[in-house]
C-alpha cells in the first residue's frame, strides 16, 4: 500500500497525513463490503447452500476485479517515481518503482508518474551586447534531476513549474535575464568585446549564483564576489579595466599594461583577521562549488523548481559580426607574419651556414644559393658556339620572377618552380655560327 511511504519533515504532520488517510481507507474498505452485502442480498431466499456458492462466486469476482483495478506498476526503466492522489487530491506521499496498490483507481487513488532520469538541456544561445556595442554569443547546458532527495514536497514544485518543458523554460529566462545584466554591468561584467572574450570563468560564476541561488552561501562583503574572486586567486588574476575605473577603485591599469590590486589590498588588511579568514574560506568554497557544478559532480537542489542541479557549464563565448570578422582577419594577419618572420629567420640562418661551410663565398652567393635551393629562383645555362674553334662560352643567367638583375641582384619573388626543387640546367645550341665583325673581311 502506498500509505506506507508517507514521509513529512514533521511528526505532527506525518500523524495528521496518516490519520487522514486511515479513515478514507476505512470508509473505502466499508462501502466495498456494504457493496457485496447488498449483490448478494437477493440470494438470501434460495437454498442456503446454493447461495453460499453464489455469493463465494460474487465476492471472488469482485475482489479478483477489485485487486486487478488497484495493481499498478511504476516503471523502473526508465526510472520513475510517483505522486500519489487520493479523492482527486495530490498528496506528498512520493511512490517509488515497482508494484503498488491502488484502490479503486481512478475514482478513489490514483498516482502522477514523473521521470527522474537526468535530463541534459543545451539551452538556446544568448546573444547580448558590451558596453562598446559589440556582440556576443554564449552558449550553455545544464544537467538536472526532477525531485529533491528527502523533499516529497519537490515534486509537487516540479509539477507547478510545468513538468520538464516547464523547468527548461523558467532557466533559459534566468539565464538569459542574468546574462545580459552581466553584460551591460559597470562592476562585473566586461567593458569591451577583447575583455568579454577572456572572462569565460567570470560569466560562468555568475551565472552559476543566478541559477542556484541561496543553494550557494552568500559572501559578507561590500565587494563585487568576481573581482573578490579575482583578487583572491594565486597568483592574482589581471583586473579588469571596471575594476580600475575611479568609482571602484579596486585597482589600477597602468598604460604599459602593467597593473596592481594596490587600492584592494589596502581596503582588505583594514578588515580584520576573523572576517579576511571568512571571506578567503567563502571565496575558496565558491571556487570548489563552480568547479563542482562545471564537471558534473554536485548536488544543488532548487526548491522554488523542484529539482536537483547537477552540472552547469559555460560552452562557449564568442564574438559575432563585423567585429568578429576584423578580429579574424587581424589574426591571419599575425599568424602570416610569423610565418613570414620564420621563414627569412631560416633563409639566413641557411646563408650563414653556407659561408660557414665555404670561407670565399660572399653573402650576396651564399643568398643565391638558398634561393635556388629553395625554388625561388631557378639558373639557366646557355651554350653559344662560334665559327671558329675556342670561340664557343656559356653565359650563366639566373631567371624567374626571383632572379637576379643586372648580372647579380637579390632574388624578388618566387617563380613557377616548385619549393626545393633542384635547379634546371638546359642547353640551346644556336643555329647559326657566331662571326666575329673582324672575321668577315
Amino acid at each position: 500500500m502506498p500509505f506506507n511511504n508517507l514521509v513529512s519533515v514533521s511528526p505532527f504532520a506525518l500523524r495528521r497525513i496518516v490519520m487522514s488517510d486511515v479513515v478514507k481507507f476505512l470508509l473505502v474498505l466499508c462501502t466495498v463490503m456494504v457493496t457485496c452485502a447488498i449483490l448478494t442480498l437477493p440470494f438470501a431466499l434460495l437454498p442456503w447452500w446454493i447461495a453460499l456458492i453464489i455469493d463465494v462466486i460474487v465476492v471472488v469476482t469482485f475482489l479478483v476485479f477489485f485487486i486487478r483495478n488497484g495493481l499498478r506498476k511504476i516503471p523502473a526503466d526508465p526510472p520513475h517515481k510517483a505522486i500519489f492522489v487520493l479523492l482527486g487530491e495530490r498528496t506528498n506521499t512520493v511512490i517509488n518503482e515497482g508494484w503498488h496498490f491502488f484502490p479503486i483507481c481512478p475514482f478513489v487513488s490514483d498516482y502522477i508518474l514523473i521521470k527522474t532520469e537526468k535530463v541534459n538541456y543545451d539551452l538556446p544561445e544568448q546573444q547580448v551586447r558590451t558596453p562598446d556595442k559589440a556582440m556576443v554569443a554564449i552558449k550553455s547546458s545544464i544537467t538536472f534531476i526532477p525531485g529533491i532527495d528527502n523533499s516529497p514536497g519537490s515534486f509537487l514544485s516540479y509539477l507547478n513549474s510545468g513538468g520538464e518543458a516547464g523547468v527548461k523554460k523558467i532557466l533559459q529566462d534566468i539565464i538569459d535575464d542574468r546574462t545580459k545584466t552581466w553584460a551591460s554591468s559597470n562592476t562585473e561584467g566586461p567593458a569591451s568585446w577583447t575583455e568579454a572574450q577572456s572572462m569565460k570563468d567570470d560569466v560562468h560564476s555568475v551565472l552559476v549564483k543566478s541559477i542556484l541561488g541561496d543553494a550557494l552561501p552568500n559572501i559578507d562583503s561590500d565587494i563585487p564576489t568576481a573581482t573578490l574572486m579575482r583578487f583572491l586567486n594565486a597568483p592574482k588574476s589581471p583586473p579588469t579595466k571596471y575594476d580600475a575605473t575611479k568609482k571602484n577603485g579596486w585597482a589600477e591599469i597602468k598604460g604599459d599594461g602593467d597593473w596592481n590590486w594596490d587600492k584592494l589590498q589596502g581596503k582588505f588588511d583594514g578588515y580584520s583577521v576573523e572576517k579576511q579568514k571568512a571571506i578567503k574560506a567563502a571565496i575558496k568554497q565558491r571556487r570548489e562549488d563552480v568547479r563542482a557544478i562545471r564537471e558534473g559532480k554536485a548536488i544543488f537542489g532548487d526548491v522554488s523548481l523542484g529539482i536537483t542541479i547537477i552540472r552547469f557549464t559555460v560552452n562557449d563565448l564568442k564574438v559575432l559580426g563585423a567585429v568578429a570578422e576584423a578580429a579574424e582577419k587581424e589574426e591571419k594577419e599575425n599568424r602570416e607574419r610569423a610565418a613570414e618572420t620564420v621563414e627569412i629567420n631560416n633563409v639566413a640562418d641557411r646563408a650563414k651556414d653556407l659561408k660557414t661551410a665555404l670561407p670565399g663565398l660572399s653573402s650576396q652567393e651564399a643568398l643565391e644559393i638558398v634561393q635556388t635551393e629553395r625554388g625561388k629562383i631557378s639558373k639557366k645555362v646557355i651554350h653559344v658556339s662560334g665559327a671558329q674553334s675556342g670561340l664557343g662560352h656559356d653565359l650563366l643567367g639566373l631567371s624567374g620572377a626571383g632572379g637576379l638583375t643586372g648580372g647579380g641582384g637579390m632574388p624578388t619573388g618566387p617563380t613557377s618552380g616548385s619549393r626545393g626543387a633542384e635547379p634546371k640546367m638546359t642547353k640551346e645550341k644556336t643555329k647559326k655560327p657566331f662571326v666575329r665583325p673582324e672575321d668577315m673581311v
